[in-house]
């Protein structure tokens, strides 16, 4: 089942894209364990829903993957092992 809904924002970060041609954000929307958006942290501002939890960085740097998987283990506890 889809969810159009960002889980949580990471916002005001660094975040490193892996793309050449931006290799930097400042925010990213995280469903479940993926980072599914990133763009400036006034973007991510404009697209946040009501209610969604924002996580302030305060200029870190991360990796998209890091900064996914560290708060959704935060909010949801770690993955299931095995198959």
């Amino acid at each position: 089942m889809s969810n159009d809904f960002a889980d949580f924002l990471v916002v005001n970060a660094r975040i490193a894209t892996g793309n050449r041609r931006r290799p930097w954000a400042e925010a990213a929307e995280v469903r479940g364990d993926r980072v599914v958006w990133m763009g400036s942290a006034a973007e991510a501002m404009k697209r946040r829903r009501a209610g969604c939890p924002v996580v302030e960085l305060g200029g870190a740097d991360v990796t998209a993957e890091a900064a996914a998987l560290r708060f959704a283990a935060q909010r949801q506890g770690p993955p299931p092992t095995g198959s």
